[in-house]
């Protein structure tokens, strides 16, 4: 059994903007519902994780730079539980992003903890993770080159 969320943001700026907070992970507390992410957006390396409430650790699977930025997460084995978040950045004609944000459960322990999952999306923990990126996006790319660099 497996249990897919996904939403969809437009931001208006680049992929490379986007990205450069997407992968900021210090930052996450900042803006995010994230409370924090320990770790760095490179393949293979481990991600210490805090939601409100828990931690728990995730390995980066994939981290294309202004493209997409993955990792998941297991316990004891992945057909027991595995949930991955996947971020993708797609290059609107405009100029603008299209990020794409889903997130897959899978494993025998997916369906007693459904309730669980469906009522983060409910209640708006894509949605609002979403919304922050995009504002934190927005506001960064309407500084002027210098002031961004001393953010």
């Amino acid at each position: 059994m497996s249990i897919v969320f996904a939403t969809t943001v437009d931001i208006a700026a680049s992929p490379e903007q986007v990205w450069d907070v997407l992968s900021d992970f210090p930052a996450y507390g900042e803006w995010s519902n994230f409370s924090r992410i320990d770790g760095t957006p490179e393949l293979g390396s481990q991600l210490r994780m805090r939601m409100p409430g828990f931690w728990f650790t995730s390995t980066v699977t994939a981290a294309t730079p202004d493209e997409e930025l993955r990792w998941s997460a297991k316990l004891l084995t992945a057909g027991l539980f595995l949930g991955e978040h996947r971020f993708t950045l797609v290059r609107n004609a405009d100029g603008s992003t299209q990020v794409n944000n889903s997130e897959t459960f899978s494993g025998a322990l997916t369906r007693p903890f459904e309730k669980f999952f469906a009522k983060n999306h409910d209640e708006g923990g894509y949605a609002v993770f979403n919304r922050a990126l995009k504002s934190r996006v927005e506001a960064r790319a309407s500084l002027p080159e210098t002031a961004r660099a001393f953010r």
